[in-house]
This record gives structure tokens, sequence and C-alpha cells, in this order.
């Protein structure tokens, strides 16, 4: 294929040929046996017998997340007395399709037996006796209402090389809990190599030992066949124009199989996906193109995992994010292709900003995005990247998040759990000071800890929401100043991307009819307000796609917004009565939104300086509100001070704002005088 070759070192480890069959015709049952993890049955229930941990070794595909649990209950001790067996995942929609998968199997509804619990959603009941959850909604049922645990037998931690933030706080608090409950057992699974690493953090030789029993640790061989690695022959000058035109090629020259893309953002896949349609105007052959995404609504998640095309002949070119690295198996994959980046967000514990910057990503995620490629016959990987490149500027691995990451939530959350001494808890990656300083200063500005560091009344209201501490004391701002519905608009776009399409195209006449239809819906203060205006149109007028399509509006991210808007209302009506406080376009309205939004992110504020540009008021950074930023183009005056709610890299370099809106000086002394005095 033009622009590519073939190493001649294509002979990796990871792609040995395997010895199954594709088992898409085979039937339920014989799936399960033909699967690497069904060997391994036997050694697995006696190792959960005899050690209190053990560490599963297997690659995506093996069967290990719907295997195992169903081992546990057919065995017939784990699910007794009314024990569940639950299994974490770091995403939702890893969750939701491993429960509807096992169901499938079982021959059971979903919902019953078999459940999965993520946030804003729950299908399971009291007769669940296999539950799979996001590690972040473990967290939130030991914070809330059970924090031993009590109801699980077994605890089955997936996909744990993530080193998500989330799932190493789940590793810490289930060590503290099994120095009270020494008969719970733990299953930590992972798909890379460092088995080791997680089975001494529970039965190591750390602080003398642990004396709650021994561990093991199984490896289980992966299905996999060979796949091929091409490589690209120098940089490629637009990433994101070299994957469509790679996959077109592919889909053009290539033999049967579906499409995999990697991608590293929500906004290049929406943007590839356009390129690719406009592309394939001229070109007739069956395919489709699927986004897969963090935050796509669940229903268009899903829909790779429907493979039941009535015309088999039709390709699918999926373009994904890293969710699609391990969390989750894409089937009918044959063909991988990998830009080797991925958008991680950085804080920065000394400036207060984080950073959501596109990087290379690891040696081991470039092993695991290629492996995608080899699950049901030999595959291609391509590359868009030199090998030369890989060697010497991809790191091993992936660094674990909570060394990267704002630690307000990961704090707070241990907090609510009864954890009084920070550096006293468990981690397998210890935190920085100045990191844990900046998560305690912030919690201490919003009032959820007390300058002992003791939880006060209004850090446990904060830890029952799903959402950042700043979104959560906003949200409880609003009951008082009487406009929580638009500013659940708010929190709920703040969770999704961008509202607006704005046209790639530069023709003047879709320049025009984009700024009118952003006119039109645009409030002067900036985002905060416009978010609201334009989750109130979409419901008035009961938008559909096309109609959003007209408007220059995300229908995606729209769709999302209204689900998390309505999900987030059923929280806080726990505190008081969610009601809307009027017509758009009304000022005393806007300031009350843009004011509740300051009780939120008030350490978040930029002041106008001299030059004209706006410096953060903590620090003296200079910071720039984002060219997508309504703020930036509809807001007729600049205003003195300005918050906004998020900080991310500029195409040209400096720090870009995200969600900015207009404030008043004095709404910072009154929201947080203790902050600002």
């Amino acid at each position: 294929m033009a622009g590519f070759w073939k190493p001649e070192t294509r002979n990796e480890d990871d792609f040995a040929p395997s010895v199954f069959a594709a088992p898409s015709r085979v039937p339920l049952v014989q799936q399960r046996m033909i699967l690497p993890i069904y060997k391994h049955k036997r050694q697995i229930l006696y190792a959960l017998e005899h050690y209190s941990v053990v560490v599963i070794v297997g690659e995506t595909g093996s069967g290990k997340s719907t295997q195992i649990p169903q081992y546990l209950v057919e065995s017939g001790g784990w699910a007794a007395n009314n024990f569940q067996v639950v299994v974490t995942q770091p995403r939702r929609i890893a969750a939701v399709s491993l429960a509807q998968r096992v169901a499938q199997e079982s021959g059971t509804q979903l919902g019953g037996r078999v459940g999965y619990s993520v946030r804003f959603d729950d299908k399971s009941s009291p007769y669940t006796q296999i539950k799979y959850v996001t590690d972040g909604l473990l967290l939130r049922e030991a914070t809330l209402s059970d924090p031993l645990l009590s109801k699980y037998s077994v605890v089955m931690v997936d996909e744990a090389h993530e080193r998500s933030l989330n799932s190493d706080t789940v590793l810490g608090l289930l060590k503290k809990i099994r120095r009270v409950r020494k008969n719970l057992r733990l299953i930590v699974c992972s798909a890379t190599i460092d088995a080791q690493v997680f089975l001494n953090f529970f039965v190591g030789n750390k602080d003398g030992g642990d004396p709650l029993g021994t561990g093991t640790v199984i490896s289980v061989d992966g299905r996999q066949y060979p796949v091929d690695i091409l490589y690209m022959e120098g940089p490629a000058q637009d990433y994101i124009s070299s994957m469509v035109e790679t996959a077109l090629s592919i889909h053009r020259k290539e033999g049967p199989g579906d499409i995999l893309c990697f991608l590293p953002s929500g906004e290049d896949i929406d943007k590839a996906i356009r390129m690719g349609e406009e592309r394939l105007r001229e070109n007739s052959s069956p395919v489709v193109l699927l986004p897969l995404y963090g935050t796509l609504p669940l229903h268009m998640q899903t829909r790779i995992f429907q493979t039941d095309s009535k015309d088999a002949k039709t390709r699918r070119i999926v373009f994904a994010t890293n969710i699609a690295e391990t969390s989750v198996t894409v089937p009918g994959i044959s063909f991988v292709i990998d830009s080797g980046l991925v958008k991680l967000p950085y804080f920065d514990p000394r400036t207060g900003l984080e950073r959501l910057i596109v990087g290379p990503i690891s040696q081991a995620s470039a092993r695991q995005r290629a492996g995608r490629a080899g699950r049901l016959s030999s595959g291609k990987c391509f590359r868009l990247f030199t090998e030369d490149f890989m060697v010497k500027n991809m790191k091993g691995q992936t660094p674990p998040e909570i060394l990267r990451a704002n630690l307000a939530s990961f704090i707070l959350t241990l907090k609510a759990l009864g954890v009084e001494n920070i550096l006293a808890f468990d981690l397998m990656d210890v935190p920085s000071v100045d990191a844990l300083s900046h998560g305690l200063e912030l919690l201490f500005a919003l009032g959820a800890i007390d300058k002992q560091t003791h939880l006060t009344k209004l850090g446990v209201d904060l830890s029952k929401f799903p959402t950042e501490p700043p979104v959560s004391k906003m949200l409880l701002e609003s009951l008082s100043a009487g406009c929580s519905w638009e500013v659940l608009g708010v929190a709920a776009a703040l969770q999704v991307r961008d509202l607006f399409h704005k046209p790639r195209s530069r023709r003047q006449q879709q320049l025009l009819d984009y700024e009118a239809s952003v006119t039109s819906l645009a409030d002067p203060s900036g985002d905060h307000v416009t978010y609201t205006n334009v989750l109130a149109e979409a419901e008035d007028r009961s938008l559909d796609e096309e109609e959003c399509k007209e408007k220059y509006i995300n229908y995606i991210a729209l769709k999302r917004a209204l689900e998390v808007r309505n999900q987030l209302a059923s929280f806080l009506r726990q505190f008081g009565k969610v009601e809307a406080m009027g017509i758009t376009g009304d000022d005393s309205r806007s300031k009350a939104i843009r004011r509740c939004v300051t009780a939120g992110f008030f350490f978040n504020v930029a002041k106008l300086s001299n030059d004209g540009r706006y410096y953060t008021l903590r620090k003296n950074i200079l910071v720039v509100p984002a060219s997508s930023s309504i703020y930036a183009s509809h807001t007729p005056v600049s205003s003195e001070y300005i918050v906004y709610g998020e900080t991310m890299d500029g195409p040209r370099g400096g720090i870009e704002l995200r969600a900015v809106s207009a404030i008043e000086a004095s709404w910072l002394r009154e929201v947080a005088p203790h902050y600002w005095e």
C-alpha cells in the first residue's frame, strides 16, 4: 500500500497463530468452551479456594471478563447466601456490553441473574448474582451505603493495567477492606505482563508482608492470529486525513473484514467521519462509518456490537478513541489503523491548570491496538508513524492517572469513605505532595472540608453527586437561586463536547448560515447561558438530527447532554426542588446562571490586563478563550473578569479556555470570601 513499508522485524511475540477457529457461527455453549480461558477453569476455581488474591494475565478476548464470573456462580459457592460476584470495568460501555453478553450466554433476562450498574443507569435486582459495574460506581457504593462491600463474596477488578484513578482507588480500598473481611476474595485481571506488581501490592513483603494470606498468578493465552505490522515511511502531515485515506484505500483494495481506526479524541472522530462521508459520495461501494468514544450516548456506542447486517457485504469502518484498546472488543475487525496518538489530561498543581494534551501512545498501547486485528483471522495493522519513532519516542507504559490528575475528587471520595489520613491510604503509586496539597486547598475553598481537613456537611452532600466537586457545588447553589433546571443544563453540557459544529468549508454562504444560527441562540455573556439556550431550543422544538444539522448543532452531543441533564436532576432533587427560572434572554436569568457557575468555578477566573489579554487571577498565566467559545465570537464587549470550565492546549501553543463566561467581580467575594479576601 502506498506510503507504507513492511519492517523486516515483523515477528512480534504477542501475535502467535491460534489453534482456535473463529466462533461467529458456533452455538453459545460451544463458544464458551473454545475460549482460551476455558482450559484454566479448574485452575482458577482451585486458586480462589486456596488464595485470597488471584492475579490473572490474559489478552482482551481470552474470555476472562465474561467466563470467570460464570465459573464462580456455576461452582455453587460464591453466589450462595445472597452473595454476589461483582466485576468492575473502567468504562460504562464495557460494563453494559459484558452484562448483556453474559445474560445472553446464561439464557436469562438482563437485570435478573446477571445485571449491571453504571452512572445514571442500573439494571440489577436483589436476585442478581453477577453484577458488572464501573469502578467509580463501586466507589460510590462503598461511600454511600456499604463501606465493607459486604454483599460481595468476590470482587473482580478487570482491566487493572489501565491504571485509572478510580481503579487504583478501588484496589487501595479493597486492601483496606480485606483487613476486616478476611474471607473476601479478590481477582485482579490485567492484559499486560505486570502481574507481579499487582500481587506484591496485596501480598508482597511491603511493611513486613500481608498477614491475611497469599496470592498467585495465572497466565492465560490469548486467542490471537498473526498480525502484519506496517509503518509509514515518514511522519504523516495530517493524521486525520491520512487515517481516512488509508481506511478508504483498505476498503478498495483489501479483502473482507471491518476496519478499526484509533484517533485521540471525539472531535477528531467526528471530523474523520465527515471527511470520509464526503469522499464516499463518489464511491457507491457498501460501507458504513461508525464513531466510538466515551461521551457518545449509550445507544450509539452499542451500535458497534450490532453486526447482523442485512447486507453481509457492508464493511464497517469504526473510528474510536482508546476506549476500544482493551475495554471493549469490537467484533469483526481484520484491519487496524493506529494514529499513534492519545488525548490525556495532565494536571499541573503548581499552576492549577489541567491540560488535555494529545501525545504519543505507549509501546504497550501500540501492541494492544495492533492486537485488535488478530481476533478472528490473520490481520493487518497500519501505523501512521515510523518504526524509529516508536522505539525512540514512545514510553513503555502509559503513566498511571493518579500521577497526572487533579486529585480533588479522589480526596473527597477517600474522606467520604472515612479515610482521614490520605497519606496512610495504600496506593500502588503515591501522588506528589503538590498534587495532594492542591486537592485539599480546592476542597477547602469549596467548603467541602474544614481547616483540620475534616469533611463538612457540604462535603458529604458533594460526595453524593457523580460529578466533579465544582460542578456539584454549582448545582447545589442553583437550588437557592431558583434556576436549577438551567444550571442542570450547564452541568450536562460540561460533560460533553461542543454543542455547535463549525463548518469545515470556507464557502461564504455556509459561514453566513452558521453565524446566523449561532447568533440566534448565543447569549452575549458567553458559553454557559448559551448552553441552556441550545437545550431549551432542542426541547421546545423537538429538534431531530436533520434540523440540528441545518442549525449547525452537534446532534450527538445534544442528545447526550439531554440524557445527562435528566439523570443529574434525579440526584439534585434529593436536596431541593428543581425549577426553571423562565424566559430565554432575560438578563436576571443570565446573571443567576453565571453566578451559580461562579460559585463552583471561582478558582477558574481570569482578568483582563492593560495589554488587552486575559491572565489567570492566580499565578498570572496568559490564557485565551478558544475560538469555538461563544465568548470569543459573540460577546460584543470584553468583560474585566471571566470564569472558565477547563483549559486545553491551543493548536498554535498557549493555553485556551473552554466554557467561558463574563462575570462580575463582586460575585467572587460573595461566593468565596475565604478564598479571595
